[in-house]
């Protein structure tokens, strides 16, 4: 690539994450180049050479270049002199011109405003090395200047403190703490975007650290507002088997869950509304019911203003709906109450197990161990009752020539595989076999009317 954009007359450089992950010794997730050459000339002269080039962002000076040999992708990107974000806009007002330092020093962090010329050379005019070493966070130039061109940095500081381990230099976090609320200008899709790049980082103590500063900060309640809810009950005690107020609790919760987006969205949102339906009894001890129910309602809220994908929103609101019903298992369950639990949650029952095992474990070692049998005990029986479970084909095809319609039939036939689950049909029952114990049922509960009436 260096030798194309030198026969073209033009210098390029590596720059951003792939320099910085280099240096790290960890493999680059994205290359980065920068250069003089503007974006039409890029596509022109790469075209040339045989390289298919897609204009991703030409109007932002952005081309995308994929090797026909490799199909590996690299972004190019004309050098900027000065960048700022329109208030609510994804996109950047950008200028070109100037020079690779010129570049590098309007760039988010230190660490990412590192260059690499086509000899190797580093060009590293605002001290990235140095903060890389360190292991520091910080901007190149004011990060009060680096804050209001771009507020959406200031959750990058975060991002990359949790993604890299790093600290935050005191004055970014202060910057931050000071216009955290220029937060409100940004779009809701990059906002989602670099909350959801925080949760789901692999380490899931770091992305609790990350959050535990944000809320310090008085960051993370400028992004999701309906935190406060949990928040007004910090420092107060949750129960007998608990060991920290509840917002301790989720963070414990959310370092255990795996690198998940929406499973660590969950653990973040699963006990939101325990401040809202606290309430203490006789001898002192508190009791949330209900909290799931409130939960999923601020699910919602959060999923509509960040604008999560449907797809996400549905199984995030299914998760902290359903939360609780694993912790509060026992063994005295039916299996149609089993099978109820699964048809709930449908393709998100792995993750609520997940969820509730790393629910279980933020909890008082007595209560860890034997709620973590429990659980295991429900999973062997969720994983029962898909094997030999099957209704005759037939039967919905009687109950619709019966006059029955869709949603009718399908109660009916949940019905009867609840009674197969609990023993009271057998396994693959017959036609004639369901209508009896339809039958059955229904004198039965004729029998118990006219008692009542009685």
């Amino acid at each position: 690539m260096f030798d194309i954009f030198k026969k073209a007359g033009y210098s390029l450089y590596l720059v951003g994450g792939a320099v910085r992950d280099r240096f790290l010794g960890v493999s680059p997730g994205d290359m980065d180049y920068a250069t003089d050459a503007k974006p039409g000339d890029v596509i022109d002269f790469l075209s040339e050479t045989g390289i298919k080039v897609i204009p991703t962002g030409v109007r932002y000076g952005t081309v995308t270049a994929i090797t026909p040999e490799t199909h590996e992708k690299a972004e190019i990107t004309t050098f900027r002199c000065a960048e700022v974000y329109r208030r609510g806009s994804r996109f950047p007002s950008v200028e070109f011109g100037g020079t690779i330092q010129e570049d590098l020093k309007r760039r988010d962090f230190t660490i990412n405003a590192m260059a690499i010329d086509s000899s190797g050379v580093l060009i590293d005019p605002c001290g990235g090395m140095k903060d890389l070493k360190n292991k520091v966070i910080d901007t190149p130039g004011g990060s009060d200047e680096a804050f209001l061109d771009d507020p959406l940095r200031i959750l990058r500081a975060y991002r990359f403190s949790a993604k890299l381990g790093f600290s935050i230099a005191e004055r970014v976090r202060q910057s931050a703490r000071t216009y955290s609320g220029e937060l409100a200008t940004i779009s809701p899709e990059r906002k989602y975007k670099e909350i959801t790049g925080i949760l789901a980082v692999e380490d899931g103590r770091k992305a609790a650290e990350a959050l535990s500063m944000m809320k310090q900060d008085g960051v993370l309640l400028k992004v999701i507002p309906e935190l406060e809810h949990l928040f007004v009950i910090d420092g107060l005690k949750q129960g007998k088997y608990h060991t920290g107020d509840a917002w301790h609790h989720t963070l414990d919760v959310l370092a255990q869950v795996p690198s998940v987006a929406v499973l660590r969205w969950a653990a973040l949102l699963h006990d939101s509304a325990k401040g809202l339906v606290r309430r203490v009894d006789e001898q002192g001890e508190p009791h949330f019911h209900g909290h799931e129910v409130f939960g999923e309602k601020i699910v919602n809220s959060v999923a509509e203003r960040l604008r999560f994908s449907r797809a996400d929103r549905k199984a995030l609101a299914v998760l902290v709906r359903n939360h609780m019903r694993p912790v509060l298992y026992r063994s005295e369950w039916s299996n149609s109450a089993v099978r109820r639990l699964m048809r709930n949650v449908d393709d998100q029952l792995e993750n609520l197990f997940v969820l509730a095992e790393a629910d279980i474990k933020a909890h008082k070692p007595d209560y860890v161990v034997r709620s973590l049998e429990a659980l295991k005990q429900l999973r062997e029986r969720a994983a029962s009752q898909t094997r030999g479970r099957i209704l005759p084909l037939e039967m919905g095809q009687n109950l619709q020539a019966m006059g029955f319609e869709g949603p009718v039939i399908g109660t009916i036939l949940r019905m009867l595989e609840d009674m197969t689950a609990d023993g009271i049909l057998p396994e693959n029952p017959t036609v004639d076999q369901c209508f009896s114990a339809l039958w059955d049922r229904q004198t039965r509960m004729l029998n118990e009317s006219e008692k009542i009436s009685d």
